[in-house]
């Protein structure tokens, strides 16, 4: 659906240009639901063949990401344009400096990212709604288990397999589907970037079918979709997305350990920020909240400078 990529008189790459983004978005569409199938079909497998049950879900984690992420993806760049990896916009580095800013960035929004958790998990649905709620409630209990059940272990091994499958594998396959392939293709139709950020943004968090996390998926997934429209590299995104579930994973597999005797009353990174009835937690939402817009402005000032030069 495209040609081969055309040079600019100054040497320069022009921008990316897809000619059918309405026939790319059906393909994906399409192939994400045809590896669902599969990929419900072929799971329930595996319990049947591995004995151990944290080991059949780390197994069945990995399969389900390079089926359901990384298969459609692929496979609808490969299919639509000559140059998949610009599509995806897995071609470019961001650079190092842009990088360790936005890791410092995602790290500084930490507390205010927790106050926002906390609010979300604690929202009530109507009285009407209750039978939705206590739904949503049991969803978001069973993720929590087998998030558990995935990240344990006590081991360094184990922590370091924890780290790949859910820091690495799923960062990089979720950001490879949701802002290199959709968030690129709605991007080349006339609508808004806007839009299409926080569009793919809320998709991105709706996916996951936790109700009460919501809210703070979809924030992270708008500073996903931003870095990626600013640099156009993926790159970046992805390495975001790791930092920040290897930080879960590492932060759980500690306050595993502590529970288990080490010492009970160490607060968690995820409690930092989370208590706004007391007056330190406050302080700190506040300073994450000037530190991490001050960052993001940095960062778009980067790219900004960037393409100016």
């Amino acid at each position: 659906m495209t040609n081969q990529r055309p040079v600019a008189k100054n040497g320069a790459t022009p921008p990316f240009r897809l000619q059918r983004p309405a026939t790319a978005l059906g393909l994906l569409g399409c192939m994400f639901l045809f590896c669902l199938v599969i990929s419900g079909v072929l799971l329930p497998f595996i319990p049947r063949l591995v004995s151990r049950p944290e080991a059949a879900i780390k197994i069945t984690v990995v399969i389900q990401d390079m089926l359901v992420f990384i298969v459609p993806a692929v496979a609808t760049a490969m299919i639509v344009t000559r140059l998949p990896a610009r599509l995806l916009c897995v071609d470019k580095w961001p650079g190092l400096p842009v990088v360790l800013l936005s890791c410092g960035v995602l790290i500084c929004s930490i507390p205010a990212m927790n106050a926002i958790i906390e609010w979300n998990k604690n929202w009530h649905l109507p009285e009407s709604m209750q039978g939705a709620e206590q739904f949503f409630r049991q969803l978001e209990d069973g993720a929590e288990a087998t998030t558990r059940i995935l990240m344990n272990g006590a081991s360094i091994p184990s922590l370091i397999v924890s780290v790949l499958i859910v820091g690495v594998l799923a960062g990089f396959s979720e950001e490879l589907f949701f802002r290199g392939a959709l968030q690129r293709i709605v991007g080349q139709t006339r609508l808004n970037m806007h839009v299409t950020i926080w569009m793919v943004a809320f998709i991105f968090s709706a996916f996951h079918f936790q109700l009460f996390g919501l809210l703070p998926r979809m924030l992270l997934g708008a500073f996903f979709g931003y870095l990626l429209w600013w640099s156009k590299s993926l790159w970046l995104p992805i390495i975001l997305h790791i930092l920040n579930n290897s930080i879960v994973v590492i932060a759980t597999y500690f306050e595993t350990a502590d529970t288990k005797g080490a010492d009970a009353s160490t607060a968690g990174i995820d409690q930092i920020g989370a208590n706004l009835s007391s007056s330190a937690d406050i302080m700190m939402v506040i300073a994450s909240v000037i530190l991490t817009s001050l960052g993001i402005i940095l960062v778009r000032r980067h790219f900004l400078h960037k393409k100016a030069v």
